[in-house]
């Protein structure tokens, strides 16, 4: 079986929970940043993919750094995938841990046969002050798979399922 980041039957809950962040991302290559309105406290972190810049039902992530309220890089070192609602294993290895695993080759990508929202859920490993966050397209050309619409959820305490 391959090694994915959602139980079998297991769905995120985000009903009571309100985003700290939403918008578009702009299309195309290159990363891109954007800061939260003002910092929050979380140890636990929940990307909500709307849509596709392509129309397409496909999110993906090359790269994806957190940052803290000065706008600096947070660590990565004890991140884990919470929840991942798809992840591709069968057309190759695009399972959601490739957001941080330092190649900027290799990325998250979803199932074709799941259609949006797609979510992505971080635990942190210690509750942070977050100020934003930096996101890395497939880096191929168009992007591929880009995100385009997106909602940001944070918590203190795991997210229900």
């Amino acid at each position: 079986a391959p090694l994915t980041n959602r139980k079998e039957g297991q769905n995120l809950n985000l009903k009571n929970e309100k985003p700290v962040g939403q918008g578009s991302l702009k299309a195309g290559n290159g990363w891109q940043e954007v800061k939260f309105d003002a910092p929050v406290q979380a140890s636990h972190f929940c990307l909500e993919a709307l849509n596709a810049q392509d129309g397409k039902d496909n999110a993906a992530i090359a790269e994806f750094y957190l940052l803290d309220e000065n706008g600096k890089p947070l660590s990565r070192q004890h991140w884990k995938i919470a929840y991942a609602d798809s992840e591709e294993t069968y057309g190759g290895n695009f399972t959601a841990d490739k957001i941080f695993d330092l190649q900027e080759s290799t990325y998250w990508s979803t199932n074709k046969d799941v259609k949006f929202p797609h979510y992505i859920v971080l635990d942190l490993g210690a509750e942070q002050t977050l100020g934003g966050f930096q996101y890395l397209p497939r880096v191929e050309q168009g992007a591929p798979e880009s995100i385009k619409a997106y909602k940001i959820y944070v918590k203190k305490t795991p997210f229900k399922f």
